[in-house]
């Protein structure tokens, strides 16, 4: 007996043909596609187009988050709640500063996205550094560093290359910033290798003047890393889609830049806003990190290590991750060594002039595994990017190491 499907009529035409391949395209979809439909998320899609949702999470969570410090609420809650506060806090500063980058030119726009682009990882500093813990300080750097190599530099390289044969990154590119990366990986060996020339009664003065002179000195060539990404070499850190879009500015006459005018106060206003309610939050988190590791049963250096820097680059991640599913990995490598420099030659040093200031002996001296660690991540992902060439396996490497 024939059922009801069996017995209509099959179309035909160009129709139907199309509606078939349709089918046969919709088989052919890779688990990853699947995935990214079913769990997209909201940076994905562009939160420049949700400007009026994506701000609920964040009024929520900030009052919980004084609740939590009033009442004095189980430390687990304390963290879930500051650590997706921040998450969230980051989106809407990566938009504001993207937006206030716009009127403000291309120089002063690069030096606001090296400020406010490691946000939480530069108030967990300094409010480290004000509070004495100067190792928590140190433990946050290095973790953010771990996570842009390996944890979301690991996913786009498995998205990137997934189903596909070996690819290839942009030799120029790539051999430029693993040079500049073995540079920040170099001055965190130098002061450990300070510790083995001098005798213990000399070595913290000899150590501390080090790392504040080398800290000018890359302080000096981080202003030259954004005078070559800005000026004499900007276009190895063009992509294509980006060379295209300033050839339409410059065809429309500056339009959009008109036309974006309006906002700039307001942009100012939110990104104020979400610095101070992001410093509001790290500042919570930090004064119950001892008895967060308590609770949780791990140290204190795991909660620099692992949650902040995550919490911090996670909406960056995903949108990094998305960009590389097309398979356009240089823009991932733009992103995740851009930020690495901003971390080992903006941040780190800055920490260091800061504690300066106030008296504070930050130097650039890490703790041993922690150092070598770093060393170990940065030495695989140069090598990585010598080689010019990927496949998922090197991504799945990233992760596990």
């Amino acid at each position: 007996m024939l059922s009801r499907r069996d017995t209509q009529p099959k179309p035909c035409g160009p129709e139907s043909s199309h509606r078939r391949q349709q089918e046969i395209h919709d088989d052919d979809i890779d688990p990853w596609t699947r995935i990214q439909r079913l769990f997209k998320m909201p940076s994905q899609t562009g939160l420049n187009k949700l400007n009026i949702n994506h701000g609920w999470p964040v009024m929520v969570l900030l009052p919980l988050a004084g609740l939590a410090k009033i009442f004095h609420w189980n430390p687990t809650i304390v963290l879930v709640v500051n650590i997706a506060a921040i998450i969230f806090l980051s989106e809407s500063i990566s938009i504001s500063s993207d937006e206030l980058a716009e009127h403000l030119g291309e120089l002063q726009g690069a030096l606001l996205s090296a400020t406010f682009g490691n946000t939480v990882e530069l108030t967990a500093g300094v409010l480290a550094l004000v509070h004495g813990e100067i190792a928590f300080a140190q433990s946050v750097m290095v973790g953010s560093i771990l996570s842009d190599i390996l944890l979301i530099f690991g996913c786009c390289l498995v998205t990137a290359s997934y189903n596909k044969e070996v690819l290839e990154f942009n030799s120029a590119l790539a051999k430029t910033l693993s040079s500049l990366m073995m540079i920040t990986a170099v001055t965190m060996l130098l002061p450990t290798a300070l510790y083995s020339t001098f005798p213990v009664s000399e070595i913290d003065d000899r150590v501390l003047s080090f790392s504040r002179g080398t800290s000018l000195v890359l302080l000096a060539l981080y202003g030259g890393y954004l005078y070559f990404y800005l000026g004499t070499h900007k276009h190895l850190f063009l992509s294509n889609e980006s060379e295209a879009g300033d050839d339409d500015d410059e065809n429309n006459g500056g339009s959009s830049s008109a036309d974006s005018g309006a906002s700039l106060a307001s942009s100012i206003i939110r990104l104020t806003t979400a610095v101070a309610a992001t410093v509001f939050c790290t500042e919570l988190l930090l004064e119950s990190v001892d008895d967060m590791a308590q609770t949780l049963g791990v140290s204190e250096v795991f909660i620099a290590i692992v949650f902040i820097p995550i919490a911090s680059n996670s909406t960056e991640g995903v949108t990094v991750i998305a960009a590389s599913r097309t398979g356009d990995t240089d823009s991932a490598i733009r992103v995740i060594i851009d930020s690495l420099l901003q971390i080992g030659l903006f941040v780190i040093p800055f920490l260091v002039i800061i504690g300066w200031c106030i008296a504070e002996p930050m130097t650039l001296f890490f703790d041993s595994f922690q150092t070598v660690a770093m060393f170990s991540a940065i030495l695989v992902v140069n090598h990585l990017l010598r080689d010019g060439q990927y496949a998922y396996i090197h991504g799945a490497m990233l992760l596990a190491l």
